[in-house]
């Protein structure tokens, strides 16, 4: 896909079509993504296309050689979901053809994308964090080092929360990860409880590592939820039968696999050298209470 002098993305002239798309995901170890592509791979199969699953790692490079078709047959188009892909690296396509982007924002991007609203997702999860009692609330998910614009935006929604319900933002409540795995999770709770003794709530970035930080809390003697409440975002399957089961944001999956299609096929549909209109597809996510918050 090229660019107009508008902004707007031009298809250009595709050989017959192969069934076959692309899907980059930054690793399936990753539950959230493991669950994602599964639904992808089902929505593709429900419309009659193949899916080749590439991991990236979520490294730069890699993504970019995908972006460009670099080890790739040739499919009809690519669902990529970066974790550091930058505007001008898509605009230097080498092989351009229909792509959605899903997940990271890419901000004043020209190239279709489809996201949950991060930062309405953390405030509601702060807010409900706060209306079962909660005052000295933790957001562990911040990744300075390498950033993410999801987590930065969750970030933003958690510091609205608070501050439309006259609580001091204390930076001592806020704690880098490496990673937004469960890993990261227990080490970087386990240092806050031990640092924060008055700590009663705890926003995640994501459920994996609001698991890890469920175990950090046990191992600690503290009480889920009574002493700390716990919630996630992205409602992976594993949230439900964590002890205790987690509170969670959960995306509206079905809805995101509609239109990550329906914006693949608008693409490769559209006759060539149609100029379309750019896309910026959000996605809504709903609160899911069970017992990491039911303080009594």
């Amino acid at each position: 896909m090229t660019t107009s002098s508008n902004g707007r993305a031009m298809p250009v002239a595709r050989a017959t079509r192969t069934g076959l798309i692309a899907l980059a995901v930054p690793h399936l170890e990753e539950p959230y993504f493991a669950e994602l592509g599964s639904r992808l791979v089902r929505g593709a199969d429900d419309r009659g296309l193949a899916v080749l699953i590439v991991q990236t790692e979520g490294d730069h490079a890699r993504e970019i050689d995908v972006a460009n078709g670099v080890g790739l047959p040739p499919v009809d188009g690519l669902i990529h979901i970066p974790r550091s892909l930058t505007v001008a690296d898509l605009t230097r396509r080498t092989a351009p053809g229909p792509l959605v982007l899903l997940g990271e924002h890419i901000q004043v991007s020209p190239f279709t994308h489809i996201t949950i609203d991060n930062r309405a997702a953390a405030r509601t999860a702060t807010e409900h964090l706060l209306a079962v009692g909660c005052r000295r609330i933790a957001y562990i998910g911040r990744r300075d080092s390498r950033p993410s614009d999801a987590a930065d935006r969750r970030h933003v929604g958690y510091v609205e929360a608070l501050t439309a319900a006259d609580i001091p933002v204390d930076p001592a409540l806020t704690a880098q990860v490496d990673a937004f795995t469960a890993d990261e999770g227990e080490r970087v709770a386990a240092a806050m409880t031990a640092a924060l003794p008055d700590l009663d709530g705890i926003v995640c970035s994501n459920d994996s590592v609001a698991l890890g930080a469920l175990a950090a809390l046990h191992a600690a003697g503290r009480r889920v939820p009574d002493d700390v409440a716990v919630i996630g975002i992205d409602d992976i399957r594993a949230a439900r039968f964590s002890v205790p089961a987690l509170s969670t944001m959960a995306p509206d999956h079905e809805q995101l696999v509609d239109a990550a299609f329906a914006e693949l096929e608008r693409q490769l549909t559209s006759p060539p050298g149609a100029d379309l209109p750019v896309r910026h597809v959000t996605i809504p996510a709903a609160l899911v209470r069970r017992a990491s918050t039911a303080r009594r």
